[in-house]
């Protein structure tokens, strides 16, 4: 008798555990799903700050020069004069690759008003024209 109580309860445990992850694949979006959804003011940013946490090589060097130096007689903090801290290399970089987004940003802006001045003035040729072709009416 105990151990049908057993089977049930294994039974009634697997379904409960089952159901939950169940209802988890299907109610919890994916990253790509949720980034979707964003504006595309805030998905830029989104994939501008995954780039360069991706980029950031600096923090990969550090971790491995602390890895070797970890058999020698001096404190972790005492690497080497020539290593910067990380979060010095990490703004001088943010601060180089945020002057690189906005110069991107200020000739794709000047491009586009380059090509509305450019279709302003197809647009008053066209009409020139137009108006040449019926003067005499």
């Amino acid at each position: 008798m105990s151990s049908l109580l057993y089977v049930k309860m294994l039974f009634v445990g697997a379904g409960i555990v089952g159901l939950g992850v169940g209802l988890y694949r299907n109610t919890v979006p994916t990253e790509e799903e949720v980034v979707a959804k964003f504006s595309p003011e805030v998905r830029q940013k989104y994939y501008q700050e995954k780039a360069f946490r991706d980029a950031s090589e600096h923090d990969n060097k550090l971790y491995e020069l602390i890895q070797s130096n970890a058999q020698s007689s001096r404190p972790a903090w005492m690497l080497s004069d020539s290593v910067e801290p990380a979060c010095v290399i990490r703004e001088r970089d943010r601060a180089t690759w945020t002057a690189r987004a906005q110069t991107r940003a200020q000739t794709a802006a000047q491009n586009k008003m380059i090509e509305e001045r450019d279709r302003l003035r197809r647009a008053e040729d066209d009409q020139k024209r137009t108006k040449a072709n019926w003067s005499f009416w």
